[in-house]
């Protein structure tokens, strides 16, 4: 009987082990003598997270991508995290619809991915100076977040980070050298930005749709604008880009307003260097899209291998429009079907190829 009770008490502990331990309504596993809190169970309201369970230090809240307190919580309502917690996991708070405050404490130095993700009652948020990198969609469609405060340790916000929030302003430190793609995309009530002489780089949605925001300064620093990267600002009426850019993406600033336009043409004419481009690929990834060139770049290049269709037989045929503009809007055909490009307008003026079905 002795043998049996042993062998039932080992079994125990041992599912107990491969399921989790718990403390009161905390759900916890260990690793190196350290806790990661992994669920829980209790009543919500305002919840303190433990430093300690079964006197063991909590190190980590979450794992495997497992949200804490489920994945679509409406009972917790605030959450105090401790001073032992060093890494908040992945989705570790995502889907908790009621939460509206959170207090991190500087002893965090890792924030996962989709860690406050759909919080929909989150309004402000303030990130300590311990944490270097703020992960993709951790606050994505939080909606009612208008205040995020990003310290000067931070050196790169992932895609998606702020999609869908309510911010109205947000200050990107210097310390920031990289910007993920989407990162601010459809931040309707985003009025102003700051970005920082460290980012080279405007990746393609990152404000895609911020249709509040009426103007940006695009530091010396940068020397790209990705794709889409301001489609849908329709509030946008002023933008400096500096001479340092050199490519800008495809419809980067589709659906503005033509102020706007009138000011990017007036900003590209006075810069020294005019190796602009948009949509690089546009042509070759689609027949129906346009390719969009300053005139001292076009007379450079060799505009027939951009627009060359393979046929079934192996050969080649050249099948485009070669347009001209001077306000973005209106296009006039300028060399149907001609390789030769001479005496090409010079005030204000750009090239778009329209390759043909």
């Amino acid at each position: 009987m002795r043998n049996l009770i042993l062998s039932a008490l080992i079994l125990a502990s041992a599912f107990q082990t491969a399921m989790g331990q718990t403390d009161g309504a905390w759900t916890y596993t260990v690793a190196n003598n350290q806790a990661t809190i992994t669920g829980y169970t209790g009543p919500g309201g305002a919840v303190s997270i433990p430093s300690t369970v079964n006197r063991i230090s909590v190190v980590q809240l979450s794992s495997n991508n497992n949200p804490i307190f489920g994945l679509s919580n409406t009972s917790v309502t605030s959450v105090i995290i401790p001073n032992s917690v060093t890494s908040i996991g992945g989705y570790a708070f995502s889907g908790c619809t009621s939460l509206t405050s959170i207090t991190i404490p500087s002893s965090v130095t890792s924030i996962g991915g989709y860690a406050f993700q759909g919080c929909t009652g989150l309004t402000s948020v303030t990130i300590p100076n311990s944490v270097t990198s703020i992960q993709g969609n951790v606050f994505q469609n939080c909606i009612r977040l208008a205040s995020v405060t990003i310290p000067n340790s931070v050196t790169s916000i992932g895609g998606y980070a702020f999609n869908g929030t309510a911010l109205t302003s947000i200050t990107i430190p210097t310390s920031v050298t990289w910007i993920g793609d989407y990162a601010f995309q459809g931040c309707t009530g985003l009025t102003s930005v700051t970005i920082p002489n460290s980012v080279t780089s405007i990746p393609s949605n990152a404000f895609y749709g911020c249709t509040s925001l009426t103007s940006v300064t695009i530091p010396n620093s940068v020397t790209s604008i990705g794709g889409y990267a301001f489609f849908g600002c329709t509030s946008l009426t002023s933008v400096t880009i500096p001479s340092s850019v050199t490519s800008i993406g495809g419809y980067a600033f589709n659906l503005c307003t033509p102020q706007l336009v009138s000011s990017i043409i007036s900003n590209l004419a006075s810069n020294s260097a005019s190796n602009y481009t948009t949509g690089q690929q546009g042509v070759i990834a689609n027949p129906n899209a346009h390719n969009l060139y300053t005139t001292s770049q076009i007379q450079n290049m060799a505009v027939g291998d951009l627009v060359l269709n393979r046929q079934v037989d192996g050969s080649f045929v050249l099948n485009y429009d070669i347009e001209k503009s001077e306000d973005l809007q209106s296009w006039t055909t300028y060399a149907p079907l001609s390789l030769t490009l001479t005496n090409l307008p010079t005030n204000k003026a750009f090239i778009r190829i329209k390759a043909k079905q």
